[in-house]
């Protein structure tokens, strides 16, 4: 599995290409070439271990529409995860993070604004993990930089700050919406034992996201998965045992 990370230049020069060939392209196009993973050393983004367990996780909510129907099937199947929330919509919807909490989900940190160039990154922390306690009581542990990215130096001060940067080894697509069963694909083709799944609650109607969410559970656990939060899933990682 490739791991690296982007330095500083070649980062601006990504963004710079995304922002030249997105001003040549229609509104769906663009969808296509959203940032994808970046895995880096020091990053968290697979456990190591041969125990079938994984993690659901969902990013940018939460979306009044669509969590609420996210939650409702990870109830139904006594799934727990974890959702990487963002500061505005916190904001606008503290009665969903209550409900996260208090179902067993795991809340974690993705920005506050979702700026990919992350320019007030511990700013935009601080202002989300704020909303997250005035909500909960409770702090944020992990942070997921928006689209994956993230430079050294956004590591390190990440890390200076006492979080964990969580990114993902299954990437289901959603952002895209490539159909239901696409979404479906996506994952089952690519999980193994200590993957991370990325999906998404928020950002824009996500219900392909919420058709596909039921097939999914049920065909982890068809195969033996059982799901768990990040951090329960971190106790399995022989690597940092």
């Amino acid at each position: 599995m490739r791991i690296y990370v982007l330095s500083r230049s070649k980062m601006v020069f990504a963004f710079l290409v995304v922002i030249i060939v997105g001003g040549l392209l229609t509104v769906s196009e663009r969808l296509l070439i959203t940032p994808s993973l970046v895995r880096a050393p020091g990053t968290y983004y697979m456990a190591h271990t041969q125990e079938k367990v994984v993690a659901l996780t969902f990013d940018d909510g939460p979306d009044p529409i669509d969590t609420p129907d996210v939650l409702d099937i990870l109830k139904e199947r006594e799934v727990k995860a974890t959702f990487f929330v963002l500061g505005q919509a916190a904001q606008s919807n503290p009665n969903l993070l209550k409900r996260l909490v208090k179902e067993g989900h795991e809340i974690g940190n993705h920005s506050f604004d979702h700026d990919y160039q992350q320019r007030r990154l511990v700013e935009q922390i601080n202002q989300t993990d704020k909303e997250v306690f005035a909500a909960t009581g409770t702090h944020t542990h992990y942070y997921r930089p928006p689209g994956g990215f993230l430079s050294k130096y956004q590591l390190e001060t990440i890390k200076n700050n006492g979080r964990v940067v969580a990114l993902w080894s299954v990437d289901s697509k959603d952002w895209r919406n490539p159909g239901v069963k696409q979404i479906v694909d996506n994952v089952m083709k690519n999980v193994f034992p200590g993957s991370i799944i990325l999906l998404h609650d928020g950002g824009y109607h996500r219900i392909q996201t919420v058709k596909a969410l039921g097939p999914i559970i049920d065909a982890l656990k068809d195969r033996g998965y059982r799901l768990a939060t990040l951090s329960e899933l971190k106790t399995m990682d022989s690597e940092t045992k």
